[in-house]
């Protein structure tokens, strides 16, 4: 607390306050300004990224350094299609981000095969609503769902509500990986309710999932240059893993933005390069 703030310094809250001694009033009311601390800057960032629950192995995603050049060029007549999938997969979340909330409760559905980047892109996409003072909350699927298990343990430190409720009032939540759990009839009326309830009170839902809405065939299947095939889902659809109720809701809370290229880690990592 200050009594005054120079000009060129923006003042957080303004009270009044008055100076007592011994049950009289010695000085008019003053005005005094509540100020950030100079020693509470060097860590802001690191606390944000720990409020928000973003893993250390993500903290470094952003727009910038998510690559898009990555296959064109190579031996595989594939590689530019792959490029343009990556870079068109991070213009939809970049104008996501950059016009939220203008787009209203419309969140987004990240789909594709693992390592292509939708972790990556959705971190970002936290990140840079966080830069702008937006809350943001950062659940893995499976994580979230053995942690509401957990809480039904009477002997449990955290209740099902202390687990529940930041899930479901969060500004912006992003569930990592969404049907990576064999479903059950608990798990997709969990999930279901989470949705449900963000969907209802219009607040923003981001989800990655490897699963597309039906199994693909061997008709137009990829192979990266070793012959191995590359499938944009499992042998399971997401219908499968979530239940058509739930796919039904998420069409109308997200936009689907589908990547196609091959697992970048697994490709590249010899390189010494890591991709999220």
């Amino acid at each position: 607390m200050v009594e005054r703030v120079d000009a060129n310094e923006k003042a957080e809250r303004v009270v009044q306050r008055k100076d007592v001694t011994l049950g009289a009033s010695t000085a008019p009311p003053k005005l005094a300004w509540a100020v950030p601390c100079e020693c509470s800057k060097a860590d802001r960032a690191t606390r944000s990224l720990t409020r928000a629950r973003i893993p250390r192995r993500y903290e470094h995603c952003d727009f910038e350094n998510f690559e898009t050049d990555l296959w064109e060029g190579g031996s595989r007549s594939e590689g530019t299609q792959w490029d343009r999938s990556l870079a068109q997969a991070r213009l939809v979340v970049q104008g996501f981000t950059q016009n939220y909330p203008a787009a209203g409760e419309t969140g987004l559905l990240l789909m594709g095969p693992c390592g292509v980047g939708k972790t990556h892109l959705a971190v970002a996409a936290l990140r840079a609503l966080m830069n702008r003072g937006h809350e943001a909350r950062f659940y893995d699927y499976r994580e979230l769902l053995k942690d509401l298990q957990a809480s039904y343990d009477p002997d449990h430190p955290v209740s099902e509500m202390a687990v529940l409720g930041p899930v479901l009032k969060a500004e912006v939540l992003l569930i990592d990986d969404i049907g990576a759990s064999k479903p059950s009839p608990w798990a997709l009326d969990t999930v279901g309710h989470i949705l449900n309830k963000r969907y209802n009170e219009k607040r923003v839902t981001l989800l990655t999932t490897n699963y597309l809405d039906a199994p693909e065939g061997e008709q137009g299947v990829s192979r990266l240059p070793s012959g191995q095939k590359i499938s944009a889902a499992r042998d399971e659809s997401l219908i499968d893993r979530l239940g058509q109720r739930v796919r039904s809701r998420l069409y109308e809370m997200c936009r689907m933005v589908e990547i196609f290229a091959p697992d970048w880690r697994q490709e590249i990592r010899r390189a010494g390069r890591t991709r999220s």
